[in-house]
């Protein structure tokens, strides 16, 4: 992993980190085609763009699947379109600048606190969810104008579209998922040894997006899972907190308090709906020592004061 790290160049005119090309590079999409040759790039996979398919039962993956029809899934797949077109340029870590590009996503956050990331060790970031798969994607983004040896934890709605960006995904299965134990083991350890590996994990403690108590209430980041810490504490790395601005519709709120059908149904609609709005994540310092020192004594309430830590980062915008 030390190698991948020092694939990312730090460029002072440009003040930007240049990603030079990798393994991951060179390996993405569905089919393949000679990017010489002229042609239109990859052609991916559309079925996998549905969170359908995190239900077992028929009739409620048909359900969400026509209120994913009825509200964001043609945009979105317009822009999978418009996004063929040119993937020839955005292959591994860069898929996520160009596909943030095609949606419009403009990020603002200033790079002297995408550098609070270190270069090197074991890193994890952890972040507040207010939107959902827009989160991950500008996670990667960001993380990846630093350090190349990242890992980011989220749903894994993307792994149909460009097999070598997602290498740098580790999926997290959805609760009602029927094979959800096993899979959550397999998460785990495949974070943990990414991080024994020197590597960044970055994740969302919660586990879920932002959503309100009530229908016309604030959404609220839920409590931070314990797990974080115990990765924290066995893997021996620093830790970093990033704070999105932001939230989901008032339709989505609503939809959260009538049923999960409605809720994962409109996720997609949330997607189109962060299209064409800047973003600025605010990337806090690395945790001190100090600051760590409640970790060992007190996992829970150390997650609870970092879920807090992590909030407050929003009045420094």
């Amino acid at each position: 992993m030390a190698k991948a790290t020092n694939l990312a160049e730090r460029s002072k005119m440009t003040g930007r980190v240049k990603v030079a090309d990798t393994a991951h590079d060179n390996n993405s999409g569905m089919t393949s085609q000679d990017p010489q040759e002229g042609g239109s790039g990859e052609i991916y996979d559309r079925r996998t763009l549905t969170y359908a398919n995190s239900f077992d039962d028929r009739w409620t993956s048909l359900a969400i699947r026509t209120l994913e029809w009825l509200t964001g899934k043609f945009t979105i797949l317009r822009m999978v379109s418009k996004f063929e077109a040119r993937n020839a340029d955005y292959r591994g870590n860069k898929f996520w600048r160009g596909a943030l590009d095609v949606m419009g996503i403009e990020l603002k956050t200033p790079e002297e606190q995408i550098n609070n990331i270190p270069e090197t060790g074991p890193v994890v970031v952890v972040a507040n969810h207010p939107h959902g798969m827009v989160d991950g994607m500008i996670f990667a983004d960001l993380i990846g104008r630093r350090r190349l040896d990242y890992r980011i934890l989220t749903r894994s709605v993307l792994t149909g579209l460009d097999e070598a960006a997602t290498s740098f995904m580790i999926p997290v299965p959805f609760p009602h998922d029927p094979d959800a134990q096993r899979k959550m083991v397999e998460m785990r350890a495949k974070a943990m040894a990414h991080l024994k590996d020197g590597g960044v994990v970055a994740l969302f403690p919660s586990g879920v997006v932002m959503s309100s108590d009530s229908w016309w209430g604030p959404a609220v980041e839920r409590e931070w899972n314990v797990f974080t810490a115990q990765l924290i504490r066995r893997s021996g790395a620093k830790v970093v907190p990033m704070f999105f601005p932001g939230r989901n519709s008032r339709a989505y709120q609503i939809a959260c308090q009538i049923s999960p059908i409605l809720r994962q149904g409109l996720l997609l609609h949330e997607i189109v709906r962060s299209c064409n709005k800047p973003q600025a994540p605010v990337v806090g310092e690395p945790l001190t020592d100090a600051q760590m020192e409640r970790l060992h004594s007190d996992p829970r309430g150390f997650m609870a004061w970092l879920r807090e830590h992590t909030l407050n980062l929003g009045s420094k915008r």
